[in-house]
């Protein structure tokens, strides 16, 4: 029996949430919907309920977004990505 975090979202959510921030970030090139796109990557690769080819997708192309976050934020230094938490 497998452990569910009864406050964790769930996939289908995040994946949502996760194209309303890319549609953002496509109008508005803001850094901080940068981060926040790289960040719902990290979360829906890492879900255990999500399907093995979107945890795939998201775990190859969360790297592309946080390098793309901290290249936006360089000169920001509060919108770098923090360490993921477990």
């Amino acid at each position: 029996m497998k452990h569910v975090d009864p406050e964790a979202p769930r996939a289908e959510t995040l994946v949502a949430a996760l194209i309303y921030l890319m549609s953002h970030y496509a109008r508005s090139g803001c850094p901080r919907l940068a981060v926040c796109v790289s960040r719902h990557l990290q979360c829906l690769a890492l879900h255990p309920d999500a399907a093995p080819v979107v945890r795939d997708t998201c775990a190859s192309l969360h790297g592309a977004w946080a390098t793309a976050a901290a290249n936006d934020s360089s000169a920001k230094p509060e919108l770098r990505e923090k360490p993921w938490r477990h």
